[in-house]
């Protein structure tokens, strides 16, 4: 079904950090208290008028509370759910129902304490299914129109860069490229020409590369932060947390809502380029 297909595309995804998650508590906690001073539904109206602006203050604090917990508590404790890489529209709006319900149970708690409604099962329901009901429309509108534009956008990038890859060479550069270990007894050289990518294992930094046409993957003591200031002159740039890249040797570019993939001669296996690191690469492969 197209639905089912359309929730497993790829989106993009925000790490939550503290910055971040305030702005987007904030921007909508302010958004939502302003929503209901101008239409007053679910009977606010009733609020004795010296009371309702502040109890209407309330619900937009309760809603920059919900996303602040659930943006730095809930996904920090689901990490193996929150992953960049395996980000989905699906999981983009799992995480956008579970805010709601979040919030549904905030105002309902706070619509206790403030006296507007009394305990029982059904009432607790109907606050989950009414702030369900009046959030998952937009949110959903929201994250097709931010998946497409996103995409849109990757997609022309992709092509222009595709062309800039075409028209050059595959690198024969035999220049001696040298990973620095923490030991030096396990430092690696090998032609620049033969490097394809280095990826993130544990403390290890993981060197793929092809010599005398054979595929060789070593083990290196040290990280990618490590190697990112002596590499990037030789166009081995980060493209990712987990990855580093021999832009040399790409042979084929493709763009998605998260960021681009990158392919080389011979291997199936795409190398992310993610947003944050989208930049530098468009710009080496443009120049």
């Amino acid at each position: 079904m197209k639905v089912i297909r359309f929730l497993r595309k790829p989106y993009p995804y925000d790490p939550p950090t503290w910055g971040r998650s305030l702005r987007l508590a904030t921007g909508i906690g302010s958004f939502i208290a302003v929503f209901l001073m101008i239409f007053q539904p679910f009977g606010l109206e009733q609020i004795p008028s010296q009371f309702r602006l502040l109890y209407i203050l309330g619900y937009g604090g309760i809603t920059f509370t919900a996303i602040l917990i659930f943006q730095m508590g809930v996904k920090r404790i689901f990490r193996g759910f929150f992953k960049e890489e395996s980000w989905t529209t699906g999981k983009e709006m799992i995480e956008n129902l579970g805010i709601l319900l979040l919030i549904g149970m905030g105002n309902y708690t706070y619509t206790l304490i403030i006296g507007g409604t009394f305990w029982s099962f059904s009432n607790f329901i109907f606050f989950l299914m009414a702030t369900v009901a009046v959030g998952i429309f937009p949110i959903t509108i929201l994250v097709f129109l931010s998946y497409a534009k996103v995409l849109k956008n990757n997609l022309m990038e992709a092509q222009i860069m595709e062309m800039a890859i075409q028209k050059r060479p595959l690198t024969t550069d035999l220049t001696i490229v040298r990973i620095s270990s923490k030991y030096q007894q396990e430092d690696l050289s090998l032609p620049l020409s033969a490097l394809l990518w280095i990826s993130s294992a544990d403390n290890y930094a993981e060197v793929v590369s092809v010599l005398d046409g054979k595929i060789k993957k070593s083990l290196v003591r040290t990280t990618l932060s490590e190697l990112e200031e002596s590499l990037s002159a030789k166009g081995i740039l980060r493209t990712h947390r987990s990855y580093m890249v021999n832009l040399n040797l790409v042979i084929h570019i493709e763009g998605n809502a998260q960021g681009y993939q990158l392919f080389f001669e011979g291997f199936e296996q795409a190398i992310p380029v993610s947003r944050k690191y989208a930049p530098q690469v468009k710009a080496w492969l443009k120049k």
